[in-house]
């Protein structure tokens, strides 16, 4: 997580299930800009990741 000025940014990573059975992982990221303490803008993106860990 990082904070600079009225923006926090915090990346995440995490797997999830599918139908299927097989297992996605994915890189995901959520920019917060804040206004008088409260978030007055949110974006976020979700990217899934195909290939290994060593790539």
């Amino acid at each position: 997580m990082v904070e600079e000025d009225d923006v926090v940014m915090a990346e995440l990573g995490g797997t999830v299930k599918r139908e299927t059975g097989e297992v996605m992982r994915m890189s995901m990221a959520e920019v917060f800009r804040m206004r008088d303490g409260k978030i007055c803008e949110r974006r976020a993106w979700v990217i899934e990741l195909k290939e290994n860990d060593f790539r």
